[in-house]
């Protein structure tokens, strides 16, 4: 009886040692686990936003080099019509000498046209808006009076994610 008593003792502390180790790894594996996901998660929020500022900075440039033109002439169509808000602008609508009707197009129409025709070919979308934007579906959306708001009050930037 007294062998099998030392080997149940021998056992029981193997038993402990392997339960113990098999607890610690455990709790070292989900404690990897969480801190891989959250490094994960912050690494592609901080890709995100570097994509969104491309996109933005891009966006940016589009319009300050039409800003810098003055705007840009094109073909006028029902798609492309003359802009009523440049009704002022003296060759708004001019005819070439082959007699081609075109358009001055402003650089937010630009920007405009642009993101509502192909946003799919960057797989991004954005607008203009401002609380009093010249053309009414600009108007803002409650998450973008929210960050309008932020940016009157000096915040750069504004981010969420879904």
């Amino acid at each position: 009886m007294k062998d099998n008593d030392g080997i149940n003792k021998g056992l029981s502390v193997i038993y402990i040692y392997v339960a113990s180790a098999i607890v610690v790894w455990t709790i070292v594996l989900g404690a990897s686990l969480i801190w891989d996901m959250h490094s994960t998660k912050k690494t592609t929020e901080e890709l995100a936003k570097k994509e969104a500022r491309v996109h933005f900075n891009k966006d940016q440039a589009f319009r300050f080099w039409g800003s810098k033109h003055g705007g840009v002439y094109v073909p006028a169509t029902k798609d492309t019509p003359p802009n009523p808000n440049l009704s002022h602008v003296p060759e708004r609508d001019i005819k070439t000498p082959s007699g081609r009707q075109l358009t001055l197009m402003n650089p937010a129409y630009m920007i405009r046209q642009m993101m509502n025709e192909f946003s799919e070919l960057y797989g991004v979308k954005g607008r203009i808006t401002s609380f009093k934007p010249l053309y009414p579906p600009n108007a803002p959306d409650e998450w973008e009076k929210n960050a309008l708001t932020a940016f009157e009050k000096g915040v750069k930037e504004v981010f969420e994610f879904t």
